[in-house]
């Protein structure tokens, strides 16, 4: 099953040319010059007008997400998918000013205006798994739904200051649901393998709008080596981000997983001042990875927005 969500619009910027002449010496008998307009003749005359950046209503230039806007703050949603926990940094920092986020992204690009709570500290009853059954133990900023958006429970999200993330950037994507994914279609499968030069295995959907698709890709075991991808198809454009790995009987991605490389849903798609963002939970068994792919020389690359949770064993 899929389903649908936001659209990304960009904007264009004129150009004005400005030419002028000049006039040179000569032993000739000068010619007659032709008058210069006055003020007023110039002024009737056609001019390009320069197009300005366009500020949406939410603050955002030309509906454009602009990675350097962004912040590490993850949170995941309770079991009633009303309120937000921020995530622990692996440094074990607070979240600065955190009054200041007022937006939630995630589930596949929903986009859910947020707003903050209390800071919460953790008690003795608190495990250290960032689980929706230790929701109310562990430290953290809480935020609530602010208005009429939905939190799916125990998701996690990517939270935004105000004017950071608009409707308008984020893509309108159809995701799986409950890792029923599709799978691609042979003529994009015959695509990569040539890409890649290795035969695959297994194909995964994660997302797709009416001209872009993220999906994952399983290769070919080759000895003890093991690769997975996460794939953007975009007409002529494909861009990789690559999970090599070791053999492990009992885990070659992901604890206890086998040779499963887990589950990926896509938090959000994006197209930025820096080219494709890419948001990507990666659960297993153990916990769940959370990160931002950015485009950069023809591929997906790690950028420093990244968390993660730990669940197991709880």
């Amino acid at each position: 099953m899929m389903r649908k969500k936001g659209m990304w619009i960009g904007g264009a910027i004129g150009l004005l040319l400005l030419a002028g002449c000049t006039n040179s010496e000569s032993n000739e008998p000068t010619p007659t010059l032709t008058p210069t307009p006055a003020v007023s003749e110039l002024a009737e005359t056609p001019v390009p007008s320069i197009e300005t950046p366009v500020e949406t209503d939410d603050g955002s230039v030309n509906g454009q997400l602009e990675l350097s806007r962004l912040e590490n703050v993850f949170a995941f949603a309770d079991e009633t998918g009303q309120q937000l926990i921020t995530i622990p940094s692996e440094n074990g920092d607070e979240v600065e000013d955190p009054e200041q986020f007022v937006t939630a992204v995630g589930n596949g690009g929903d986009r859910v205006e947020i707003e903050y709570v209390r800071r919460q500290e953790a008690n003795d009853q608190d495990t250290n798994r960032q689980s929706i059954d230790n929701f109310n133990n562990m430290a953290g900023d809480i935020y609530k739904i602010k208005g009429e958006g939905i939190l799916l429970p125990n998701k996690s999200y990517l939270l935004a200051k105000e004017g950071v993330v608009s409707q308008d950037s984020l893509v309108d994507i159809t995701s799986a649901e409950d890792g029923q994914y599709e799978q691609a279609d042979s003529d994009t499968i015959a695509r990569v393998e040539g890409l890649k030069g290795r035969k695959v295995t297994s194909s995964s959907i994660l997302s797709e709008s009416d001209q872009e698709k993220v999906a994952l890709f399983v290769f070919e075991r080759d000895g003890d080596d093991m690769l997975a991808s996460i794939a953007y198809i975009n007409d002529d454009k494909v861009l990789f981000k690559d999970f090599p790995a070791t053999y492990n009987e009992s885990g070659t991605w992901r604890v206890d997983g086998g040779d499963d490389p887990g589950r990926f849903e896509v938090l959000f798609l994006a197209h930025s001042d820096e080219g494709v963002l890419l948001g990507i939970a990666w659960a297993g068994a153990e916990g769940e990875n959370l990160f931002v792919l950015q485009e950069a020389d023809g591929a997906l690359e790690d950028t420093d927005l990244k968390g993660g949770r730990y669940w197991s064993p709880s």
